[in-house]
């Protein structure tokens, strides 16, 4: 098959990683991959999937638009990109993508997968959102919870989507751990990764931040990731009586290290699809500490109510962290659960093998119709 994969940007994030997993494995099977991404080129240091999709060939094509008034100059660029090389199928990642795409791709009679990530409510977006995927064959989501959300908020018929979750390729996470850490050190780590952002809970974290550790006098708050609210968690750490105890490191390209060395992970976030930390976090074994959001109960199974709580629940996520935090034994048991469900349900290759069969599925379909419109006007004649 010829198939453009369309995505935002290509910054370290999950949705970022899963369309650079898709591409690799895609090619490894023999198809012809096209990346193109409506950003610019990512800056260092957060060009560490660019720059191991260049190792490895992958053909790629940046837009460089960056602004939502560069709208029209992303969408004549997409379109001249796919009038000289049209592929046989397209899929789209978040949002942007998604929106540029739908404009495009059904122009040219190229049938378009979707890409539905996150469930943020907006109504302009969601409007959009429920425009775009009228133009699409499928649109995938991560979660059987997200798709829920995207009925019900985006009014999009659950029989339009398919649901393929995240996964991980667990022998590659293990090697990434092995990285040694210049500031690792013996003492109890709460790790916090994602985006500097209100839908990550980052002001939760600041607000119950100072309890958690009154509570737990042997640990430390380590913070990974970057993000709009980046400023505001430097100035709080810089007036924390505590701040020897926190450690904001920004992106980090050893976020696995992190990860293997830390007693818990801590995510009080407020919406979600499939948190990607959360999924890294259990196949390293360790346990989580979450908000029972979009994703989180399909990801942790029968041991979502001891590591997660209510959406909004914030009270009850402290006291999780410090009931997790004071327990070792039953971190090291939950943990070992954790590694096992991944193993079981979120291997990397067999999530890709689902995208490669539903791009088969619906190409073999649009053969079909093609085919018996074909023969209506034969007969009509």
């Amino acid at each position: 098959m010829r198939i453009d994969l369309v995505i935002t940007e290509l910054d370290d994030g999950g949705a970022e990683r899963c369309c650079s997993e898709l591409a690799l494995f895609l090619m490894k099977r023999g198809h012809e991959v096209r990346l193109i991404v409506i950003g610019p080129v990512p800056n260092p240091p957060r060009d560490q999937l660019y720059l191991r999709l260049v190792r490895e060939g992958v053909r790629m094509e940046f837009v460089g638009a960056r602004k939502w008034y560069q709208f029209p100059f992303a969408l004549w660029k997409l379109r001249r990109l796919v009038a000289r090389d049209k592929p046989q199928i397209a899929q789209s990642f978040l949002w942007h993508a998604n929106v540029l795409s739908a404009a495009v791709f059904p122009r040219f009679k190229i049938p378009l997968v979707g890409g539905h990530r996150v469930a943020e409510h907006r109504d302009a977006r969601n409007a959009w959102s429920r425009w775009a995927a009228n133009r699409m064959h499928r649109v995938v989501c991560v979660s059987d919870s997200l798709a829920e959300w995207c009925t019900n908020a985006e009014k999009i018929p659950l029989s339009n989507f398919v649901v393929i979750p995240n996964g991980v390729d667990l022998e590659q996470l293990d090697r990434n751990a092995t990285i040694e850490l210049r500031e690792e050190s013996c003492v109890p780590t709460l790790l916090f990764v994602g985006r500097l952002h209100y839908q990550k809970g980052i002001d939760v974290l600041m607000e119950h931040s100072k309890s958690i550790l009154t509570q737990l006098p042997q640990h430390h708050l380590v913070i990974i990731g970057y993000g709009p609210l980046r400023s505001q968690v430097d100035i709080w750490r810089q007036e924390l009586s505590m701040k020897d105890r926190v450690h904001v490191l920004g992106q980090r390209p050893d976020v696995a290290a992190w990860m293997k060395q830390s007693q818990l992970l801590v995510l009080p976030s407020r919406f979600e699809g499939m948190p990607n930390a959360v999924l890294e976090a259990m196949g390293l074994g360790i346990p989580v500490a979450t908000m029972r959001v979009e994703g989180v109960s399909e990801l942790l199974g029968t041991s979502t109510d001891t590591q997660s709580v209510p959406r909004d629940d914030w009270r009850g996520w402290q006291e999780l962290v410090v009931e997790l935090g004071k327990s070792p034994d039953r971190c090291k048991e939950l943990g070992e659960a954790n590694r096992k469900r991944v193993r079981e349900c979120f291997q990397l290759a067999d999530q890709l093998r689902k995208y490669e069969m539903l791009y088969q599925q619906v190409l073999s379909e649009t053969q079909s119709r093609r085919s018996a419109s074909v023969s209506k006007e034969t007969t009509a004649s």
